[in-house]
């Protein structure tokens, strides 16, 4: 069998002394030569002791100046020695001692084409119900709306047909118009090879667009579960998303969000982002979804999918009028 790459993990933190310890105790416990297991963290200025955090665990701690998680990882690739760079975030977990030789079989059985790789996120043991409900989704009910089965990769083959399947796992090699919900982040890797350049600087979406563009092969690994513990109630939920509607609809940040990534969408995905408020606040359509979610994902926490859509609309409405009044100033 071919030797086992060098890898490198790329981590962007601000303030996460609390949950860093989890995120790299998982990575350091790997049954994967350790000696080929750099941490690279993105620091975008903290201020509690998520430095020194890192560098316990032997992680080599860079600034990024521009404070954004994005920029912070288009940094550290710059400097990361890997052969595949894995990113990840302070708040993912590693589910599984075998991850990293999960992940890195595809690639070394098919050098020549797998440019990415993708694990399946999960919900967290124990977690929050609105925890559970967002894992199981794979990202928020309005992107969810939008992406509908090119969301999970789980469902991915309702939608696409994969080139390859084995045991182990599936590749797919997809189109930027028809893209799924591919992003350089939660335990997504990437051959060090491939360059987020200006396109995917701000974005991590934009960022798998860009490798789906160059022609990369996809391979999907099941078997290798990260654990996101995205959000710990209603409260770090309304939070979280308040400022992410801002980014991402509104352009806060450049190169970031839904406005810079619609042109690659198709004209179906592009009315969805439009009738997503209506959809939401209906409550008889995230109803029906509900129905579905619980059947599919087998957990009775996907009715949370109706109020989950009701708030977020409400915070749409909310963030698009306070941006409007913003700018009237």
């Amino acid at each position: 069998m071919n030797k086992k790459p060098r890898v490198t993990f790329i981590i962007p933190t601000l303030n996460a002394a609390d949950i860093l310890p989890r995120c790299l105790s998982a990575i350091r416990s790997q049954r994967y030569p350790q000696n080929k297991i750099e941490i690279v963290v993105a620091d975008g200025g903290s201020t509690d002791k998520t430095q020194k955090v890192a560098e316990s665990f032997g992680a080599r701690v860079i600034p990024n100046p521009e404070t954004w998680h994005e920029p912070g990882k288009a940094r550290a690739s710059g400097v990361a020695k890997g052969e595949l760079l894995f990113f990840t975030d302070a708040d993912n977990v590693l589910g599984s001692q075998n991850w990293l030789s999960s992940m890195v079989k595809p690639y070394l059985e098919n050098l020549k084409t797998v440019k990415g790789l993708l694990p399946q996120t999960e919900p967290p043991p124990g977690s929050h119900p609105l925890n559970r409900y967002l894992g199981h989704l794979f990202t928020d009910p309005f992107t969810w709306f939008i992406y509908q089965n090119a969301a999970n990769p789980k469902d991915y083959r309702r939608l696409y047909q994969p080139l390859k399947i084995t045991k182990d796992y599936l590749l797919y090699k997809f189109t930027a118009q028809n893209h799924p919900l591919f992003g350089l982040s939660q335990g997504v890797g990437t051959v060090a090879t491939f360059k987020r350049e200006s396109m995917g600087w701000s974005d991590d979406i934009l960022s798998g667009i860009k490798l789906i563009m160059e022609g990369g092969i996809i391979a999907y690994v099941p078997n290798a579960p990260l654990y996101h513990y995205h959000v710990g109630g209603w409260k770090s939920f309304i939070q979280k998303y308040r400022m992410r509607i801002r980014n991402n609809l509104f352009v806060v940040i450049k190169g970031m969000g839904f406005a810079n990534r619609e042109r690659f969408m198709n004209r179906t995905r592009r009315m969805r982002k439009i009738l997503f408020i209506p959809y939401a606040l209906s409550i008889i359509g995230p109803t029906i979804s509900a129905i579905s979610l619980v059947h599919k994902k087998h957990d009775s926490v996907m009715v949370l999918h109706i109020p989950v859509s009701f708030v977020m609309a409400l915070l749409i409405i909310y963030e698009w009028l306070r941006f409007q009044l913003l700018r009237k100033e």
